[in-house]
């Protein structure tokens, strides 16, 4: 049961860091049709518009891997609870 607990505790976690993350992507895309709509952009490379495209792809990359994650950390626990040996 302490294993189950534990698991529930780091997926809350994992859940709550994923939506937060989310949160910021949409910010951030909103910020970009703004930018878009009012042709805005910047000229360095920090505010071009292949800088927020390229920033956008990076965020969306980032909630991509952690959702793998944690269906990966998912698999692993519900095998260590079957008693299943992990396949290396």
């Amino acid at each position: 049961m302490e294993k189950i607990r534990e698991l529930s505790s780091l997926l809350k976690a994992g859940i709550d860091e994923y939506d937060q993350q989310l949160k910021v992507l949409q910010q951030e895309r909103l910020k970009y049709i703004r930018l878009s709509v009012s042709d805005s952009f910047g000229k360095s490379d920090g505010d071009s518009k292949n800088s927020w495209l390229l920033h956008l792809q990076q965020l969306e990359e980032s909630l991509d891997i952690r959702l793998v994650s944690m269906r990966e950390a998912i698999r692993l626990a519900a095998k260590s609870l079957d008693g299943k040996p992990d396949k290396e």
